[in-house]
């Protein structure tokens, strides 16, 4: 099932000159669902560990058989944008990291006690946590997701249907 498949059209004039409109039925790409969809039952769901290199698009042929289902994987963990929701490989992450802090990837963030709660720097048993690492732990958060069971995929889509077309 192609995602923009059973998008809304809207009349839209697509050359935008002034003197030469013409309105042509275009896909409504600003329509957006925010899961919606009555799935709260845990058991509809199974936990995935998102592996160094893995994308949506080959999760979705792996659980589902078909890669244009990727929107599902980001749907089911209301991941609205895939270049930031979505784990950055080791590499592209420490690309990331050297941008945003150019000066000292390994100075400290952050102080964090044995606990792991944040701490001022003088506090007793208080912990370094270097930039780097910092970044790569907020990463990591967001390796483990849920993703819809297959045997539930049909009901799924057929409720995505119903809500885009609202």
């Amino acid at each position: 099932m192609a995602y923009f498949q059973y998008f809304p059209t809207i009349p839209y004039d697509v050359r935008g000159e002034k003197n030469n409109v013409r309105i042509q039925e275009i896909t409504n790409v600003l329509v957006r669902i925010r899961k919606k969809i009555n799935v709260v039952n845990t058991a509809f769901f199974e936990q995935y560990f998102i592996g160094d290199g893995d994308r949506a698009d080959t999760l979705a042929h792996q659980l589902y058989d078909d890669s244009t289902l990727h929107w599902v994987v980001l749907y089911a963990n209301y991941m609205t944008n895939p270049y930031y929701d979505w784990p950055l490989t080791y590499f592209d992450l420490q690309k990331f990291v050297a941008k945003k802090y150019p000066d000292n990837i390994n100075g400290v963030h952050h102080y964090k006690d044995a606990d792991g709660y944040e701490v001022d720097a003088d506090a007793s048993g208080a912990t370094a946590v270097t930039n780097f690492v910092h970044e790569e732990t907020l990463n990591d958060e967001k390796r483990i997701i849920n993703v819809i069971r297959a045997e539930f995929l049909p009901q799924i889509l057929e409720e995505f249907k119903t809500f885009i077309v609202e």
